[in-house]
């Protein structure tokens, strides 16, 4: 089991695939978010095929679980991660070449011995991160009158349309809980484009 991603062209056969099983810390892909957490070790099988003058062919697979939290019932929930990418690594003294990573097409550049797939395998995770969490498709999210979490509880409230239109209770501290849902929606998905925006651009920012 290989514990990075970094990976010495001189141990890869020529004109056939190589085959690694990989087990990384999160920490190593810097997949550090305010909003979701990566605690399990993201492993995968990484297939690499040495062709030409030293391209390198890469074909990976990777998985981890997250947790994140709902947007219907605000409870915390884990839910599984998976990404597959195809890149090609190529030999190259140019520094700036090399340096833009070329992190948004599908060629790559290596100067030396080895090459390094973290921020591969980190974007195609990050792109994988639902913009919208919903701990299952049948979740009831929370009574928007009395802030019940429905999946867990019985609500003894009166129709909610009813309260809405006729009673409003400006005191209840529920009163505009499907407001602050809806903003708290606009706010997920806000991160989540500019997460994956950061992500695109250079595949090591933090937000």
């Amino acid at each position: 089991m290989k514990k990075t991603l970094v990976f010495d062209v001189r141990t890869i056969k020529n004109e056939d695939f190589n085959e690694y099983e990989v087990e990384v810390q999160p920490s190593l892909l810097e997949l550090e978010f305010d909003d979701v957490n990566f605690n399990s070790s993201v492993c995968g099988k990484i297939q690499l095929l040495r062709h030409g003058d030293d391209n390198i062919y890469v074909k990976a697979e990777v998985y981890t679980d997250i947790e994140l939290q709902c947007g219907k019932c605000l409870d915390m929930y884990k839910e599984d991660l998976e990404a597959t990418f195809e890149i090609q690594f190529s030999p190259s003294t140019n520094s700036e070449e090399i340096d833009s990573g070329r992190i948004d097409d599908e060629e790559r550049f290596y100067d030396g011995e080895t090459f390094n797939i973290s921020d591969d395998a980190r974007q195609a995770l990050v792109i994988q991160i639902p913009g919208w969490p919903q701990c299952s498709q049948v979740c009831e999210g929370l009574c928007s009158g009395c802030g019940i979490n429905l999946n867990d509880d019985h609500c003894t409230c009166p129709d909610t349309d009813v309260i809405q239109t006729e009673t409003p209770d400006t005191h209840s501290p529920f009163a505009d809980l499907k407001q602050l849902l809806d903003a708290a929606k606009v706010d997920t998905e806000n991160k989540t484009k500019n997460r994956k925006e950061i992500t695109l651009k250079n595949g090591t920012s933090k937000t």
